[in-house]
Formats: structure tokens, sequence, C-alpha cells
């Protein structure tokens, strides 16, 4: 059985030797065959972090590519060096002075790496703009030295990869209230997004084009940094709008945008329908003249309900400056579609006051199927300069007539005694 062993492990060692060129005297004693060395590429992927792996998208520039080499030998491999031969849409540029160079392959050097071991070569490359998704192939060369040194080793690998884009879609559309009217301020307008693309999106300045009835609540309302959304993710981003008074109700679209390099990309339309609100109306108001002093006055205003849906618990409230005071509140209840109802305020006039037109604000207050709402409207009072009391009046005209009886009876006497 020794005898049997010993003649099988001179048989081993004697095959290793001839394919090196050796031959094996019978008298040689049993030695272990050394290992090889074996560099393969194991994975790549976009940027720096395995874990956290990111995309090259058409026209980025200066992004890095990481090719992890792991050696499954057993042996050491030195000085492992690798050519990535490139061709479109990747491209390798480099200056010298200031000039642009560009190169259609490139190495790196990656020293010694032993059995067991990894690693990561990190090749900086842009990507053509006009680049179309896909998976591209390209040859990665690697070269190394084994078994001690003792022989070059050079092999060709073919490696894949992916460049995607993001594809944003708009999925839903909230605002806050649910419900808005013509004239609704701050509005809160939440959008839904989902990159529906097999690449991440970066980078993501979002931008609401607002035109009338809409505009920005305030600078920069209309505009929210995303940031980045990695594919098959969905994100929620927010606007903060005004609504013009004079809006139609119905359906509208906003268009929304990403905002890049100065350019806008269109991603889609957002929905944002307008409930139909109450329209007032002043049918009438009496009296529309005043002097200055006056107290007490009472004004009448006609308040119709101009639209097609109720309003409950109306309110009605004249807004006037300093030179005016008195009772500016009424309650009116409900009206309800073509109703007039009639408003009542007792008003003072300062002595101060100055004589001239005032435009005063008529400030309207209701519900509309449970959301409290509001409307202003302008009416005008002409205030006049204070006259002559009434009894001074009254006095003056009876003392002209009574003069003037006198005059013509005088008169007349004259005639008669000289006739």
């Amino acid at each position: 059985m020794i005898v049997l062993r010993f003649r099988t492990c001179i048989f081993a060692v004697s095959i290793c030797l001839l394919a090196f060129g050796f031959s094996l005297d019978a008298t040689i004693p049993c030695v272990q065959a050394i290992g090889l060395a074996n560099i393969v590429a194991t994975s790549v992927y976009w940027g720096s972090n395995p874990l956290n792996p990111s995309n090259a998208h058409p026209g980025d520039v200066n992004v890095q590519l990481s090719i992890v080499l792991s050696n499954v030998g057993d042996d050491v491999a030195r000085n492992v060096n690798a050519t990535l031969s490139l061709g479109a849409p990747l491209t390798y540029t480099y200056y010298i002075g200031d000039r642009e160079y560009s190169a259609p392959s490139v190495s790196k050097l990656a020293g010694d790496i032993f059995p067991g071991s990894v690693f990561t070569l990190g090749f900086t490359v842009s990507v053509d703009s006009n680049a179309k998704e896909g998976v591209y192939r390209y040859q990665l060369q690697i070269s190394y030295r084994t078994a001690r040194e003792l022989q070059e080793v050079s092999s060709s690998t073919t490696i894949e990869v992916p460049i995607w884009k993001g594809e944003l879609r708009i999925q839903n559309v909230l605002t806050m209230p649910t419900k808005i009217f013509p004239g609704s301020k701050q509005v809160e307008v939440k959008v839904g997004i989902v990159n529906s693309g097999k690449g991440a999106a970066k980078d993501l300045q979002l931008l609401m084009l607002m035109e009338a009835p809409f505009k920005a609540s305030s600078s920069g309302s209309d505009r929210h940094f995303l940031g980045n959304l990695p594919a098959g993710q969905i994100s929620e981003v927010d606007f903060i709008v005004d609504i013009d008074e004079n809006a139609e109700f119905g359906r509208y679209f906003v268009v929304l945008a990403i905002e890049s390099d100065e350019k806008l990309i269109r991603i889609g339309e957002v929905p944002i329908y307008l409930n139909e609100k109450v329209k007032f109306e002043v049918a009438g108001l009496t009296p529309t003249s005043f002097q200055v002093g006056d107290s007490g006055k009472v004004i009448r205003v006609e308040l119709k309900n101009a639209g097609s849906i109720k309003a409950d618990s109306v309110r009605v409230q004249l807004r006037v400056g300093n030179f005016f005071s008195g009772t500016l509140t009424d309650f009116l209840g409900t009206i309800f579609p073509g109703e007039v109802k009639v408003a009542y305020f007792t008003v003072d006039i300062d002595a101060k006051a100055e004589a001239r037109e005032y435009g005063l604000d008529l400030r309207i207050d209701w519900t509309q199927d449970g959301t409290a709402l509001d409307e202003t409207l302008r009416v005008s009072l002409n205030v006049q300069a204070p006259g002559a009391p009434v009894t001074y009046i009254a006095f003056g005209v009876v003392a002209v007539i009574v003069v003037a009886a006198y005059l013509v009876i005088r008169w007349r006497r004259m005639r008669i005694t000289r006739a």
C-alpha cells in the first residue's frame, strides 16, 4: 500500500514537470504542486460605493466607473494591470496645459493581489449627451505575473456597463384644503412623483409653470429641489399657490417641468379643479350722499346672490376709514341663488371728515358646503360740506318774502296817493 501511494505521487509530479518541459527521475521524492493566480472582473458599477451605486446618464461628465478585480486562484498575482478599451458613448479626456485630449483606452495599476482578495479600479469617464439607454460592452485587458513571477499571464474579458435614464411621471395630485375656489390663498399643491425609468434621476429642480389664474404665493413657492430619485421610488413635492378672485370655476392644468442647465424639460400636467363659488352683487345702495358731521344715518345695501349655489351664515361688514363709525355689521343668514337680501348699517361721519367721495369695502363672509369663504366688494359714498341749518334757511326765506310784500304794498300806496 505504501509503495502504491508513492508511485501515484511520483506520477503526479512527473506530469507537472513534463508540462513545463522537465523530465522526472524515479528517485525524486514527492513534492506539493505550486498553485496559480487567477484574476477576474467580478463586479462593475457606477460611483464609488458598492452598497449604494449610482447611475450614469447621457451628458454626465467625469463620472467614476468602478471595476472590481478578484484573485480566485491560489497564488499571489503581482503587478496587476488593467486596460479598459473605450468606445461610444464613453470617452476619456485629459488636459495638457489648456489643450484637451482624448484616449481610446485607459490603464490602471492594481499592484499585488493576494489569493481571495479584491481590488477596485476607478476609471473617470464621460457619457455622450446623445447616448441611448442600454447595456454597453467593453473589453478589459488584464495582465499580471504569477507562480512567483515565473509566468506572465494576460487575459481579456468583456464587462457590461449600464446607462439608464430616469423617467419621471406624475402619479397623483392633492390640494390642501381639498376644496379650493376662486380667490383661495396659500393653497398647498402636493404632487406625487414616481421614477418609472431604469436609472436614477439626479439633481432634480422641479418648477411649476404658473399662468393665470394661478401665481406663486411667495418667492420660490413654485419651485422644489428634490435632489436624487432612484429608479422605482416615489416622492412628494409641495408648491404653494394663490388663485385669482376672478377665476372661472372648472378644471385647469398647470405644467410641471425640470429646470436643468437653464432648460426646461416638461414632465407633465398637474390637474387642479376650482369649485364654483357663490358670486355676490350689490343690487342697490341708498342713500349715496351725506354731509360732514351727519350722525345716525342709515345705509341700505341690497345684496344679491348672483351664483347658482346657496350661501349659508352670510355676514356683511362695511369696512370704513377713520372718519366713519357706527353699527357696521349685519347678519343675513342664508341667501339662495337669485335671492336679494338687505343689509342695514348705521353710520356717523366725523365733523373733521374731508368733503369728497369715499370708496369703502363691503366684506361678505359665508359658508358653502362646510367651507368658510369670503369676498370683498367696493361701494362709494359721497360726503359733502355741511350746509346752513334748515331752520335758519326757512327764517331767511320768510324774511325775504315779508320784505318783498312790504315793498310791493308800499309802492302801490304811493301810486294811489299821487293819483
